[in-house]
């Protein structure tokens, strides 16, 4: 059941991958329709203007391979992407497993730095940092974070490697 989460009570920006192959063009809509079939449902009062069309997904922005942030749930609807963290944090999912495009990188670094000014505190973490038998999103998110934000060695998709 989706909750109303207040900005004031958001602590955690958590980063999480798509786990579908590096490259592959995927959008928020696939992801509404893969979390539809996990059951997972947003409730109708709270969806409001925010991505009407997709009533299922979790996160609150999904990245794709083009960098193109697209707005799901909106920042005052609780997510569904991990299981007791969802009320009091933001969802970003990186499509892919453990390799991003450069505009994915350059997009998750703005939507970072933009998340951590509105939601001051707020820790930017992995969900493999919350879940440590999950191995999503595919980096080590601390040592993004002490990079500077920069893509980490290995985890960038060659231009040649995207669809």
């Amino acid at each position: 059941m989706s909750r109303i989460l207040l900005p004031a009570n958001v602590n955690e920006i958590i980063i999480h991958c798509s786990a579908t192959p590096n490259g592959r063009w995927h959008k928020a809509e696939d992801v509404d329709r893969w979390h539809a079939e996990r059951n997972f449902k947003r409730a109708p009062r709270l969806i409001g203007h925010n991505a009407q069309h997709m009533p299922h997904i979790g996160y609150h922005f999904v990245v794709p391979t083009s960098g193109a942030v697209q707005a799901c749930r909106g920042i005052r609807e609780a997510g569904a992407h991990v299981r007791g963290h969802n009320h009091k944090s933001i969802a970003i999912c990186l499509i892919g497993t453990d390799q991003y495009t450069k505009e994915q990188w350059h997009a998750l670094r703005v939507l970072t730095i933009g998340m951590k000014s509105r939601f001051k505190g707020a820790r930017v973490i992995g969900h493999n940092q919350i879940n440590k038998g999950k191995t999503c999103p595919g980096f080590d998110v601390q040592a993004w974070l002490a990079g500077k934000m920069a893509a980490p060695d290995g985890h960038l998709l060659s231009e040649d490697e995207s669809e």
